[in-house]
Order: structure tokens, then C-alpha cells, then sequence
């Protein structure tokens, strides 16, 4: 079975932080068995590329034939480039923003009545997406790159202090949507106590090192306005790395008792509060415990069980040509009972 991600975020040379849970999964099918091209749509360059990515896909799909499930990664423009052919069935993973933003959840709310099946990483999602049917399969991660080692060695390997207590912050500051400011407000807060204390925020840095990051650090904090299912907490539950997060997408139900792990209000105050309960145990979680049920295979299993069944029932179709011709034969005899009845 060929399959075609279409996807305007992943890894790059250039971006390697960019959506690395699109290529994982992708990994994750082909080990299953299934080939899988990646359609990746540059947004950044023109708008333009959108129109351009229907066009393309039209073609390989409608006029080719060349794919026999088209699987989008975020509704919002992606869906909506694959579901402009109707020869391949096609699956959405809804990703966050394009259900949680308003703007945006129109769009996705309409794509979702077209398309053969719905993804959304939380129970949230499926609820403003509308669909009853949609399934909950939140990305994967990969447990063998993400797992508890030495935090001495993590920190050598990347040129960081032995002992100051470090945060991590593993987004982009830049974006308001993450809300670093409460971070920054709540390392102030934090210096009295702890004056070498330093806050790490990472983005664009290639898998492994985020991982050794998260082995290095000993608190990583998430105070996002709005999440899906986050990858970056299951990662950190992973290598047993306490969080301190607000109450956004699933991280509360995710985290729920881990040691050492703490749900805070967005207020620089109690994100503090907690970091600083963190700051001073100093120890690892539990956390591995529940990430072990969070792995790219099982998520990969259900991703591709779908595919299976969309497959199946594409097989089963009757071509439109034959249900004319068997709509007219049975017209015909119809009326040919009509006659004889009349006569």
C-alpha cells in the first residue's frame, strides 16, 4: 500500500526541529510494512505553494494514480491541498491549532465532514471538531533516543555547567503562543533562591539533542496559552525529567501521578512555586513508567489499522459506471413488468 504524507512541517537540514513526530511516524508505517512518500508543502516561501501542493497532489493521485491513501498533518491548508482529489481516500491528523484556534476551526470543522477519517490528539479536540467518529491517536515518540542517562554526561556533551540548576524551555521564545514571559517572570522570582539558575530554551535542534537537553536539565517548564497533545512532555516523561506546566491540551491527565510533576496556574508566582519544590529535591521521576505506553509503534499500529479499513471498504465499491448499469437494467425490467401487467 503507497502511502502520501502531505505535511508543511518537517525535519530539515535547515529546520531540523521542525515537526521531527511527521518523520517518526513515517518511520514508524514503513517498519509496518506500508511505503510512504512526503509531500512537503514550503509555506514559508509563497502562499502561493498551497494552490500549487492541490495541484500536484490532484495530479500524482487523480490523474496518476499513484497513491492509495492520502494522510494530511494539520487540517488547516494541508487537508484541505489533499482533499482537492477524491480518487484516494483521505486521513487528517488534526494537530492543535487548527481545531483550538477559532479561526482556523470552521475550516477544519468543514474538511472534517469530506474526508474518510479524522485524528485528533485529545478528547478536546474531537469535541470542537464536531465528529463523534474522529480517534484519538496522539504522535509516538521514540523510546530508544529518549530515555533517563547520566545528567554529568549530558552536560558535558554540551558544554554546560556541572551544577547550576538549569530549566528547560523546549520551544521557540519568540512565539507568543508558548508565553516565555511567564518563564522569565518566574526564573526572577526564582533567582533570590537560586542566584545561578539558568533557563534553557531550545528550538530547531536535531532529535538528539534534544534528548541529551532533557538529560542535562532538571526541570522542564511548558506555559503555552494552547496545546494539543505536546510530544515534548511525553519526551520529557520519557527520561524522567520533572515538568511544571500549565493546564494545556493533555498534560495533566499525561503527568497525573508522576512524582515530582506539578499542573500550575499561568501566573509567575505559582509556576515558581513549583519549580522551586523541583529545584530543591533535585531527583528524577517516575516518569518512564507511563512513557512506556506512549511509543511510535502502537501509535503507528492504529494509524495504519486505519488505513487498512479504508482500503478495504475502497475495494468494495461498486464503480459508478456498474451501479448505473445495474440501476438501468433494473429500471428496464421494471417497466417491463409495468407492460405486461397493462397488457
Amino acid at each position: 500500500m503507497r502511502i502520501l504524507f502531505v505535511t508543511n512541517e518537517y525535519p530539515t537540514d535547515d529546520v531540523p526541529g521542525a515537526s521531527p513526530c511527521v518523520r517518526q511516524q513515517q518511520h514508524a508505517i514503513e517498519a509496518l510494512g506500508y511505503d510512504v512518500d512526503v509531500f512537503i508543502i514550503d509555506r514559508m516561501a509563497s502562499k502561493l505553494n498551497y494552490l500549487k501542493a492541490a495541484l500536484r497532489i490532484f495530479w500524482l493521485s487523480q490523474i496518476r494514480h499513484r497513491y492509495d491513501i492520502i494522510h494530511a498533518h494539520y487540517g488547516y491548508i494541508c487537508g484541505l491541498a489533499a482533499r482537492m482529489q477524491y480518487r484516494a481516500p483521505v486521513v487528517v491528523t488534526f494537530r492543535g491549532s487548527d481545531v483550538l484556534r477559532e479561526r482556523e476551526r470552521l475550516v477544519s470543522r468543514l474538511l472534517a465532514g469530506t474526508v474518510d477519517q479524522s485524528i485528533v490528539m485529545t478528547e478536546q479536540m474531537r469535541q470542537l471538531l464536531g465528529r463523534s467518529n474522529a480517534l484519538t491517536i496522539p504522535y509516538g515518540i521514540d523510546l530508544e533516543l529518549f530515555k533517563p542517562g547520566p545528567q554529568s554526561e549530558a552536560r558535558r556533551a554540551l558544554g554546560l555547567p556541572p551544577d547550576p540548576p538549569l530549566i528547560l524551555f523546549p520551544y521557540n521564545p519568540q512565539r507568543m503562543i508558548k508565553r516565555f514571559y511567564l518563564v522569565e517572570q518566574a526564573a526572577a522570582i526564582l533567582g533570590k533562591e537560586f542566584p545561578e539558575l539558568r533557563v534553557i530554551a531550545i528550538h530547531q535542534q536535531p532529535h538528539e539533542q534534544v534528548a541529551r537537553y532533557m538529560n542535562a536539565c532538571d526541570a522542564m517548564v511548558l506555559t503555552s496559552l494552547r496545546e494539543g497533545a505536546p510530544v515534548a512532555i511525553r519526551e520529557a516523561m520519557a527520561c524522567n525529567l520533572p515538568i511544571v506546566s500549565v493546564d494545556a491540551g493533555d498534560v495533566a491527565a499525561v503527568i497525573q501521578g508522576t512524582d515530582d510533576c506539578y499542573i500550575v496556574r499561568p501566573d509567575p508566582e505559582d509556576i515558581a512555586a513549583k519549580l522551586a519544590l523541583v529545584l530543591r529535591a533535585r531527583r528524577r521521576t517516575n516518569g518512564r513508567r507511563m512513557a512506556e505506553t506512549m511509543g511510535l509503534l502502537p501509535a503507528a499500529a492504529s494509524v495504519a489499522a486505519i488505513y487498512d479499513e479504508l482500503a478495504r471498504k475502497k475495494s468494495q465499491r461498486v464503480p459508478l459506471t456498474e451501479k448505473m448499469r445495474s440501476r438501468m437494467k433494473h429500471w428496464l425490467r421494471s417497466a417491463s413488468d409495468q407492460m405486461k401487467e397493462r397488457l
